[in-house]
């Protein structure tokens, strides 16, 4: 999630400002100088958007279906966009250039108010917390996640999947839902590599809560007027008893890491013995609570989600899995699975990357303005919603060639160059880019490595995935893989 910061005059005297036209050729674009300044000092017409307010007449079904609507205000109303809903005004970007003005101003672009749901639930944690405070904790937490780290996490994620694997060959094969398969899997790899503890006892009791609290703040998140937590509806109270097993199975970990006298190199052992430089004072029982709740959530659920699309996808294209296996077969050649090996994946890359590129499960990114602001002649109102969506940019047909087929092509060598920064950001960008991108990358493609090598899968005829849009973005009745071995 880092990096630096712009200020917004910065920004537009010295970045380039370009749009790109696509030309016949595969994915690739030709880049020429906008006449249209990022800002301008008197503009004052606001974007265009739909009359009315959308909570009387909304196009598409905004709570079930929000990722569908950005797409429909970008296809319908332009690179930015704005609507009203309930009391709040909404701009939504859908132009690279406009997207990395919002990641890269800071100063302008604030995450506070957005994030008050998220925060009942992850407290003041990595994810929710902003300024001075939060640029302390990314600095402590960062060094984890530095690719020399990573080397020793690969190990324990290969003896995860492989442990998976055989329980599936115990059960006969039987895998009646791949994404929960998924889950189950990517929370045995967090305790295993950045707690040190086994989470497999637990899966049941912390998927069922972590599913009720998930689904609840998306709801919450959903609603023009919020009830506040304490009002003891029976959701609130269903909602309180959820976050209470996450919490204390997080308070378990922590307690159970302070008694043991054993060294452990990972994340948590970081978190407990690290001093503050001025004062010496170590963090408190809830701010490491905060923190290793964030990473226990934000650590699993993504990359299960992306797993889970990208099987989806491979099954319902049996030349690019067939292709990507050839790979695999081919580098591991009965060779036990290293961090080196990885890097010669490279057709496996390219497949994660298309994957997310069609289904980013961090769909979009909300910011709240500061203050005003002026974008591509448009005026953007102090406390305005702004709205960007990886999973609608990612699909514009502005940016990409047939966007929405599956063609992994995309992101190899050569094509790659060709995508405009901030056309393809499912990690986010700026200062806030994912701290644990490169951690989850090498996750997925150990993971895909091992499972394709051994087994073959296949869906269901005529099998559609329904994708919904909750904090992250799943599959909303699962994946159905059968699983033979090869």
């Amino acid at each position: 999630m880092f990096g630096f910061s712009l200020s917004s005059t910065t920004l537009a005297t010295n970045l380039p400002i370009c749009i790109y036209i696509r030309t016949p050729r595969h994915n690739i674009y030709k880049p020429y100088p906008s006449h249209i300044n990022m800002e301008t000092a008197t503009a004052t017409q606001l974007p265009p958007g739909p009359k009315g307010n959308l909570v009387f007449r909304p196009p598409v079904d905004l709570r079930n279906k929000t990722h569908l609507f950005i797409q429909w205000m970008a296809d319908n109303y332009g690179d930015i966009s704005r609507a009203k809903a309930g009391p709040f005004s909404f701009v939504f970007l859908s132009k690279p250039e406009a997207i990395e003005h919002m990641f890269l101003t800071r100063d302008v672009y604030v995450k506070m108010n957005e994030g008050s749901q998220l925060k009942y639930l992850l407290g003041n944690g990595l994810l929710t917390s902003e300024g001075e405070f939060w640029l302390k904790q990314r600095r402590l937490m960062q060094p984890l996640f530095h690719k020399q780290r990573l080397h020793g996490f690969v190990q324990k994620i290969a003896d995860a999947t492989n442990t998976m694997m055989h329980d599936w060959e115990e059960r006969n094969m039987s895998v009646p839902d791949f994404y929960r398969e998924m889950n189950q899997l990517t929370l045995d790899i967090v305790g295993r590599t950045l707690l040190s503890t086994d989470l497999k006892g637990d899966f049941a009791k912390v998927n069922r809560a972590m599913t009720a609290v998930l689904e609840s703040v998306n709801k919450k998140r959903g609603r023009i007027f919020r009830i506040p937590a304490w009002v003891p509806l029976p959701s609130q109270i269903r909602l309180a008893r959820s976050r209470k097993v996450l919490e204390e199975t997080i308070a378990e970990i922590i307690t159970n890491r302070r008694n043991d006298t054993r060294h452990f190199d990972d994340l948590l052992s970081m978190l407990l013995e690290v001093e503050d430089a001025d004062t010496a004072e170590r963090m408190s029982d809830k701010q490491l609570r905060d923190e290793v709740l964030t990473i226990f959530i934000a650590g699993h659920e993504t990359t299960a989600n992306a797993l889970a699309f990208t099987f989806y996808l491979l099954a319902k294209h049996p030349d690019v899995k067939k292709r990507m296996q050839q790979e695999v077969a081919q580098v591991l050649n009965g060779a036990e699975l290293t961090y080196e090996l990885l890097n010669k994946l490279e057709y496996t890359t390219m497949v994660i990357k298309e994957s997310m590129r069609l289904y980013p499960p961090a769909w979009v990114t909300v910011r709240e303005a500061a203050k005003d602001d002026v974008i591509d002649g448009f005026q953007i109102k102090q406390l305005d919603k702004v709205v960007v969506s990886p999973y609608a940019m990612q699909r514009s047909k502005k940016y990409w060639h047939q966007p929405d087929t599956f063609d992994p092509e995309r992101f190899n060598a050569e094509n790659i160059k060709s995508i405009p920064k901030f056309a393809y950001f499912p990690f986010g960008g700026g200062a806030r880019l994912c701290i644990g991108n490169n951690f989850a990358m090498m996750e997925m493609q150990i993971v895909m490595a091992l499972m394709c090598n051994k087994f073959d899968f296949t869906l269901p005829v005529d099998f559609e995935v329904e994708t919904q849009p909750f904090i992250t973005l799943r599959p909303k009745d699962g994946v159905p893989l059968r699983f033979v071995r090869r």
